[in-house]
């Protein structure tokens, strides 16, 4: 059977295609094919032709959101604007089955469906299809991520394991932020802000194209502001801020070939929540160069991905404990280099494959006092495969594998001549995701999912021994992957006399050797000022739960969203001060609205969260102690005015339901009102 071209890189053949997708389940898709893919899907042109958001997540190719599993919700640029959101988390703390816990203006840890730690490791976060999720210590920082927020056309939240789909370290979920692309879509912009805590920001996005052969985008942003509660912590900085800039480059070889180049860079300054339960001073600089080449040829689609991540920071704090100063003075270098090929195929009218190969080196290097005291890296090399199935019209199965083959090397300690070297590791790890999904009409659209999820150790955690001034971090040998495996059932239909659409999501899922973040092990203090950390697995735990959503829209402008959620936790080990089912709020309900009435757009969100509890560290025994955070409710509103078809103004409250929310062990969060002007030319 000969084997046809199923894409062209500017979609002329899916304008046709595209309504046949709705036979299209979930996705067997590779990590690396959907990433490169998601970049030459012309959103905005799709968009308007089917008035829904477009999205390539669930099964690399372009597929309408009202055809999507339930366990996937795309966020749109109007969302991401009525939100009236400075960042990221806020705007995701919206969507149901997403805990958020805000430390401070910028930091912040974003878990999906429960199990819920201070680093977020679980969670893989992409900016485009690039990773900007920290292997070296399993999470992501939001406040350096180099994204302007009303560049976004949307974000897409994946529920659930997707390791066979984006790669090991999508155990839990994944957010895949996706900008406008200069390609398809021109639009230049600036907004500054200012208001509550002496806040000021402000974006600028500048984006021409100058031919098919040739497009350029320039995106600045940078926020300044005094810290919540300031004044309240001693380990606190009076100021937070960063910014960022991303230079991207884009254009076609020819009509079947597009090529792609982006850099980017961050820095930030900030109070940093450490798993161990204190904030300690942090400067990070990151830095990434991305370059890729998608070809339509009579093979398939080929597509390319290489980049480079780079991650510096420093960590500073003294710690007084039984009148004893313990000095923190911690930097790390992160740098990872990866290279991704797919070729998707299209093997007859009911068949398409996708073929994928990865290939990934970090290394990590530690600082104590300016002082290099050791490096270490890793080696990763990944295939893939996705094949789907058309059975009949209405029913299609879609599944979804992936091996990942990991080795790290021994190495010596740097301090201990007499402590062996660590342990060399070489895992060898498979992942699946298979999804069968019917369209019954009327009656709704049914779906049923299974998985196996992989999460791998921090780079950190294969350290050797080492001493980080008074903490010694004990080399763990038998450390092992976790593995999840996970079932669900999804539910979406009609419902016309409300003009709404209700969508139904249940799981359950079992993790075994469940990780933590580096710092979260347990540690023992030794007087007069000795710390001993062991990274290690938290054997089982279990997850049962589900999301309920109900979204409408009028003829008059007034859309509206009601949703529920719960993540029920059940973890044995009661006797660990690290336990995901104290950490894990149960249940959370989310509501809200925007209304346009002429020129003048009113929104207004709110969620309500159950108790769960955090950890702190009590210097006074130097032991984790669990803080009882009572369920709250954050309440966030925004009116703004289009002046006119260039500019618009904008006011909007976060946290308006009180002076002062106490939602982690950290900081309380401040009331903040924020005013903002945006002009778009």
């Amino acid at each position: 059977m000969p084997i046809t071209k199923r894409h062209n890189l500017l979609y002329p053949r899916f304008a046709v295609a595209l309504p046949c997708s709705a036979a299209l389940a979930a996705s067997f898709l590779i990590f690396s094919g959907h990433q490169a893919h998601a970049q030459n899907l012309d959103y905005s042109t799709f968009e308007k032709l089917f008035n829904e958001p477009i999205t390539s997540s669930a099964t690399g190719k372009p597929q309408r959101a009202s055809e999507l599993p339930t366990d996937i919700q795309v966020v749109t640029a109007e969302q991401i604007q009525s939100s009236g959101a400075q960042t990221l988390p806020e705007v995701l703390r919206m969507v149901p089955g997403v805990d958020v816990r805000r430390y401070s203006i910028l930091s912040a840890n974003v878990s999906i469906r429960g199990n819920d730690a201070a680093g977020g490791s679980r969670t893989l976060v992409l900016i485009d299809g690039r990773q900007v999720y920290l292997d070296g210590y399993n999470y992501t920082d939001w406040g350096a991520l180099p994204v302007s927020i009303r560049d976004i056309r949307q974000i897409e939240v994946i529920r659930g394991p997707n390791s066979a789909v984006y790669g090991f370290n999508a155990s839990g979920g994944v957010i895949n932020i996706v900008t406008r692309d200069p390609l398809h879509e021109n639009k230049s912009y600036v907004h500054v802000e200012g208001g509550s805590l002496n806040g000021f920001g402000g974006e600028v996005v500048l984006s021409h194209k100058f031919s098919d052969a040739f497009t350029t985008k320039l995106s600045l942003n940078g926020l300044r502001s005094d810290e919540y509660n300031r004044h309240s912590r001693r380990d606190i900085p009076a100021q937070t801020s960063n910014i960022n800039a991303v230079l991207e480059l884009r254009g076609q070889l020819s009509p079947r070939v597009e090529w792609g180049l982006t850099g980017t860079i961050d820095q930030e300054h900030t109070p940093f929540w450490l798993d161990v339960g204190s904030y300690f001073a942090s400067r990070p600089l990151s830095k990434s160069l991305e370059g890729r080449l998608a070809a339509d040829t009579g093979w398939g689609l080929f597509e390319f991905r290489a980049y480079q991540n780079s991650f510096t920071n420093t960590t500073t704090e003294n710690i007084a404990v039984f009148g004893t100063i313990i000095p923190i003075d911690f930097g790390y270098d992160l740098e990872t280099t990866v290279a991704q090929i797919s070729d998707t195929i299209s093997l007859n009218n009911q068949n398409d494959l996708k073929l994928g190969l990865e290939y990934r080196y970090s290394t990590l290097s530690g600082t104590q006092a300016g002082t290099k005291i050791g490096s270490e890296y890793d080696m990763l090399a990944a295939g893939s495969a996705v094949w789907d199935y058309r059975i009949l019209p209405k029913l299609t199965l879609t599944n979804a594998v992936r091996v990942d083959s990991l080795t790290v090397p021994s190495v010596r300690s740097p301090f201990f001549s007499d402590v062996p070297s660590s342990a060399a590791q070489h895992y060898i790890e498979p992942s699946f995701n298979s999804r069968i999904r019917y369209d019954a009409g009327q009656w709704g659209t049914f779906g049923l999912n299974a998985a196996r999820g992989i999460q791998l150790p921090a780079l950190f955690d294969f350290a050797p021994t080492t001493m980080l001034g008074p903490v010694t971090v004990i080399n763990n040998p038998s450390l092992s992957p976790s593995t999840t495996i996970n079932v669900g059932l999804n539910y979406s239909r009609s419902i016309k006399p409300l003009s709404a659409t209700l969508s139904v999501a249940l799981f359950a899922q079992r993790t075994s050797e469940m990780l933590g973040t580096p710092f979260a092990s347990n540690y023992t203090y030794t007087p007069p000022a000795s710390l001993t950390m062991f990274p290690k697995n938290y054997n089982r735990v279990d997850d049962a739960g589900g999301e309920i959503r109900l979204e409408g829209k009028t003829d008059f402008n007034f859309h509206w969203d009601l949703s529920y959620a719960m993540t029920a936790v059940r973890d044995p080990d009661k006797s660990s001060m690290i336990n995901f089912q104290r950490q894990t709020p149960v249940n959370s309900v989310i509501g809200g609205f925007d209304y346009t009435l002429g020129p003048v757009q009113f929104s207004a969100h709110a969620r309500w969260q159950s108790h769960y509890q955090d950890v702190a560290a009590d210097f006074t025994t130097f032991r984790l102690r669990n803080i009882k955070v009572k369920d709250f409710v954050t309440l966030n509103a925004r009116v703004a005015w289009k002046i006119d078809k260039h500019f618009l103004l904008a006011l909007s409250g976060q946290q308006l339901g009180a002076s002062q929310l106490k939602e982690t062990s950290g900081l309380l969060i401040d009331r903040r009102i924020i005013a903002g002007l945006t002009a778009e030319f």
